[in-house]
């Protein structure tokens, strides 16, 4: 009876003692960077894209331009050969 006893105790002790964790050797972490940095670069992405569809819209701009007056030049031409055409018997 005493030996059983004697185990009880060891066995409750064995199990009930509470282990420290191992010290942290790991060097921390590096925080997230801020909110303000992402926010700033999805601004300036945004910014750029926006430069690229502008200039891209000045670009067709720019070419409709130049096609309306070679059609108005052509019009001017075709009225001046269609008068010339009348005015000789």
């Amino acid at each position: 009876m005493k030996r059983l006893a004697l185990v009880a105790v060891v066995l409750v002790a064995a199990c009930s003692t509470k282990e420290t964790p191992k010290a942290d050797t790991a060097a921390p972490a590096m925080a997230p960077a801020p909110a303000i940095a992402v926010d700033t670069a999805a601004k300036t992405a945004d910014s750029a894209m926006a430069a690229m569809k502008l200039d891209t819209a000045k670009a067709k701009m720019d070419t409709a331009t130049k096609k309306v007056g070679e059609a108005k030049s052509a019009v001017k031409d075709a009225g001046k050969a269609a008068a010339k055409a009348t005015k000789t018997p």
